[in-house]
């Protein structure tokens, strides 16, 4: 198995959003799987629906600005007009916002050796514009060399986990699109994230090394 790393930063601003907010949109904490798979495979040049990267890879996440996280929360001004000019009009569409401010994180991501380095390829010469989130909210990526990774089991594991553990904060997030026939669901994890980098289990769980950090893959 092979693998890379890359450093993920929000130039400015970014919302990752819940799509069960209404009247207040409020962000997931990390990038879900899914807006990860698919600014990679913006970077790529594939198409919108295109989900075969879902079969491409997995994914570790590590928040690196998480303990001292920034958030604001911005009323959103709506305006209808022909450019020139405008009417203000408050419409019952949503009308605050939350963002993260200059959000960071570190990215892991495992396959095979040929699909990593197409994708190493493509996030160094991406074939357009790569965001996170929202399409004006541009990112700075920082990818490392692919190497290969080995298989390990450990207590101490570096980023995101599955399921419920002691000091995290707890959130469910996308993971993945099911396709049938012409409709879309959305699958969901609900996954820990430390409050420091790492996180001290109660057990040994399967994970996978990447230059001595423990990094469990999705």
């Amino acid at each position: 198995m092979f693998g890379f790393k890359f450093r993920l930063e929000g130039l400015y601003f970014a919302t990752f959003r819940k799509p069960t907010t209404t009247s207040l949109i409020m962000s997931y904490s990390i990038p879900p799987y899914t807006t990860i798979r698919g600014m990679i495979a913006n970077a790529l040049g594939m198409m919108r629906d295109e989900l075969s990267i879902q079969d491409w890879i997995t994914i570790g996440i590590k928040p690196i600005t998480f303990s001292n996280r920034s958030r604001e929360l911005t009323k959103m001004l709506k305006l209808k007009g022909t450019g020139e000019t405008h009417q203000r009009v408050f419409p019952s569409a949503p009308m605050f916002k939350e963002f993260l401010v200059s959000p960071t994180y570190e990215i892991y991501i495992a396959g095979e050796d040929d699909k990593i380095n197409q994708i190493y390829n493509a996030l160094i010469y991406p074939a357009r514009p790569l965001y996170i989130g929202a399409s004006d909210d541009l990112v700075n990526i920082e990818p490392s060399k692919p190497i290969e990774i080995k298989k390990n089991s450990a207590r101490e594991i570096s980023g995101v986990i599955e399921g419920i553990h002691e000091k995290c904060f707890i959130e469910k997030i996308p993971y993945k699109f099911n396709k049938k026939g012409n409709n879309f669901s959305l699958e969901y994890k609900t996954v820990s994230i430390p409050k420091d980098v790492i996180i001290t289990l109660k057990e040994e769980v399967g994970c996978w090394q990447f230059d001595g950090e423990n990094i469990w893959l999705a």
